[in-house]
């Protein structure tokens, strides 16, 4: 009895080692790729059969995790290489390797294409860790150990199987990855060859640019620049794709490489778009095609320039997308052009996008599907296809040459034809025209002799009317002059009598402010009629200095002696920055806005006289209380001698705001109606502030 309770007690133990040991057997490779001498010389020795995968979609696992944790029976065998499409999921490759007696220690591990972001070997270092060689186009090309433009890992193989991983992860683009092992000597071979091949197809372009360009001079057509640059645009397309970018121009900016693949992508996108559209003559067979396909090139220039910021992984997916609804109905149309249209001058270029078109589709299938679509991978073709494209391409365009050469020979010849017939009815036109062309001389002369008769009197008109000027304005200064004389004389007996003993008199002080004021009045009516005279163009001369508005404002009030003078009240907000300007004609600008709005203010009202300064600007605000403005005469209250006809009841000569506007004008400034109502008007005096130095 007690022998069954041991035996049901270790019955669990026993199960629980069982499930451990069978587990242990399915997180183990299947079987072992063991490499002997002959292999890896002529050719690499694939691993699509040795290997097993595991995706990580957190991408945060650890070789501890995924060696000896629990990830470690999650791995599934995988045929064929590694398609994982779009995504930026981690993958963990497991494979198992030995090697004959025979056969070198020493192997390569090459890992293509050289499109993916992080690409990491764990090999066992025989105690039970792991040796890390990271690479990927994430890293610099100069921390490569092997310099090639795939990425390969150089292993040292045991005798006796040893378990590797292999992390891969892509920031965007279409994950595809294919292995295979190398002898060094094989290796060397091999890229050799790859490097010829690139020297190849970097040389036939470059030919196919130089000859484009020499037909484009000659012919004067545009195409053939266009086509030196699309195939520019492959043969960058081909260095981007290949690896050789990373290697020659960016191993120090590891981080641009995938961003730059993007962008000549999509540059390649546009220039390839609209060298088809322009060839194949979309716009003039069917204006709807010619749109879509401009609709194309702005959809990629838009990803050029968001691949150009940094958002390559974002857009990666939908330039595929694009780039494959653009090349499906190119194809449509071209096929109807050739078989519905009956276009058949179009054959060639038709077969050289055919082979491109057929590649593109090929690659962007297998991308997507894998090893359901069948043949090999789309990097094998990539060469080959490119120069079967290239060739046709330039056939295609030999062609268009040689049918324009021969058009033009036609042409040529139709030319000389119409311009024989053309010369002998150009010499009856001659003989004609020469007839009337003298005729219409004859009526020249005539017309000049007239018109000068015309210029003469004119100049005598202008002459006469100068010296009309002239002598009105030496008429206005000579009677300026001689009122002033008599006015000062006037104004100073005024004054006189006023600081006599009759001037304490109420009467005598009453007459005297009434006949000061009409001097004053006086006196500002020829200072504005001269001041008119001075603002003519010819006599535009300022005396200019360093002015405080605010003093000169203080300075009128004060010494004002227009009648309700004492009504004008002040208002300074500080600071205020100094003007440039004339004092004399500031004076009068000041005075003659004061002076209105005294006048069309009722007597008990004040005449707010407002100074700020806003921004760079020094402001008068002359505010009164009046009737305001009319609408109808807004417009016109700045012109020369201009009075409305609510104004009639009123002293003025219409030279105030006129004058006022010239002098700020003037100064760089302005005057304008801020603004009017039934309740009064605001007039606006701005003068630019003097800028700050040594003579400010």
């Amino acid at each position: 009895m007690r022998l069954d309770v041991e035996t049901t007690r270790a019955g669990p133990g026993c199960l629980l080692v069982l499930l451990c040991l069978l587990l242990g057997c399915l997180a183990t490779p299947a079987r072992a790729l063991v490499l002997s001498a002959s292999d890896g010389l002529g050719r690499g020795v694939q691993l699509s059969g040795a290997l097993e995968i595991q995706r990580d979609p957190s991408g945060r696992w650890r070789i501890a995790d995924v060696a000896r944790g629990a990830q470690r029976s999650g791995f599934a065998p995988l045929e064929g290489p590694v398609q994982e499409g779009f995504g930026r999921d981690a993958v963990w490759l497991r494979f198992s390797l030995a090697r004959t007696a025979d056969a070198p220690a020493r192997w390569l591990l090459r890992v293509r294409p050289p499109r993916i972001h992080e690409a990491t070997l764990y090999a066992p270092d025989g105690r039970g860790g792991f040796v890390e060689t990271p690479l990927g186009d994430a890293r610099p090309f100069a921390a490569r150990e092997i310099p090639d433009h795939n990425f390969v890992f150089p292993l040292d193989l045991p005798t006796e199987p040893a378990v590797y991983f292999l992390r891969l992860r892509n920031d965007g683009p279409s994950l595809r990855a294919e292995l295979d092992l190398w002898q060094p000597l094989g290796f060397e071979r091999d890229r050799t060859a790859d490097y010829a091949t690139m020297g190849v197809l970097l040389g036939a372009a470059l030919l196919a640019v130089c000859m484009n360009l020499i037909f484009g001079a000659w012919l004067r057509d545009g195409l053939y620049a266009h086509y030196a640059l699309y195939v520019l645009c492959i043969a960058a397309l081909s260095v981007n794709r290949q690896g050789f970018a990373a290697q020659w121009f960016l191993d120090d900016r590891p981080e641009r490489v995938a961003q730059t693949l993007l962008a000549v992508n999509c540059f390649f996108n546009m220039v390839g778009t609209a060298f088809m559209s322009r060839i194949f003559q979309f716009r003039h067979h069917w204006p709807p095609a010619a749109y879509f396909f401009s609709a194309v090139v702005v959809f990629n220039f838009a990803a050029f320039v968001l691949a150009l910021a940094g958002h390559h992984a974002a857009i990666a997916t939908w330039v595929s997308a694009g780039s494959t609804a653009s090349t499906l109905f190119g194809v449509v149309f071209v096929c109807y052009l050739l078989f519905v249209r009956r276009q058949f001058q179009y054959l060639l270029p038709a077969s050289a996008f055919a082979v491109g078109t057929v590649l593109g589709l090929y690659g962007l299938l297998k991308l997507w599907f894998g090893d359901r679509v069948p043949g090999v991978a789309p990097d094998r073709i990539y060469w080959l296809g490119s120069m079967f494209h290239l060739i046709l391409l330039n056939v295609a365009v030999a062609d268009r040459t040689r049918r324009a050469e021969r058009d033009f020979r036609a042409e040529r010849e139709r030319v000389l034809a119409v311009r024989l017939e053309a010369e002998q009815a150009l010499e009856g036109t001659v003989a004609r025209r020469t007839a009337e062309l003298q005729q219409t001389n004859a009526a020249l002369h005539e017309e000049i002799a007239a018109r000068a008769r015309l210029e003469a009197r004119l100049r005598e008109s202008l002459e006469v009317e100068r010296q009309a000027i002239a002598q009105q304005r030496e008429f206005v200064s000579m009677v300026s002059h001689e009122f002033r004389t008599p006015l000062t004389v006037i104004d100073g007996a005024a004054q006189s009598l006023d600081i006599s003993k009759l001037g304490a008199e109420p009467v005598v002080k009453q007459r005297t402010e009434r006949i000061r004021r009409a001097v004053q009045r006086l006196t500002m009516l020829i200072e504005n009629i001269l001041l008119a005279d001075r603002l003519q163009p010819e006599n535009r001369t300022l005396r200019i200095e360093a002015l405080d508005m605010a003093a000169l404002a203080r300075g009128l009030c004060e010494s004002f002696h227009f009648p309700g003078a004492s009504r004008l009240v002040l208002d300074v907000h500080e600071p205020l920055s100094r003007v440039r300007g004339d004092r004399a004609l500031l004076e009068i600008a000041l005075q003659n806005l004061m002076q209105n709005a005294l006048k069309y203010s009722p007597p008990e009202q004040p005449v707010h006289v407002v100074l700020r300064q806003t921004d760079n600007t020094v402001q008068v605000d002359v505010i009164d209380r009046g009737p305001g403005v009319a609408p109808a005469d807004a417009a016109r209250i700045f012109e020369k001698y201009f009075r409305a006809e609510t104004a009639s009841a009123v002293a003025g000569t219409g030279l105030g705001l006129h004058l006022s506007r010239e002098i700020a004008i003037r100064h760089g400034g302005d005057v304008v109606l801020h603004e009017t109502g039934t309740g009064g008007s605001t007039f606006r005096l701005a003068i630019p502030a003097a800028p700050l130095g040594p003579g400010a």
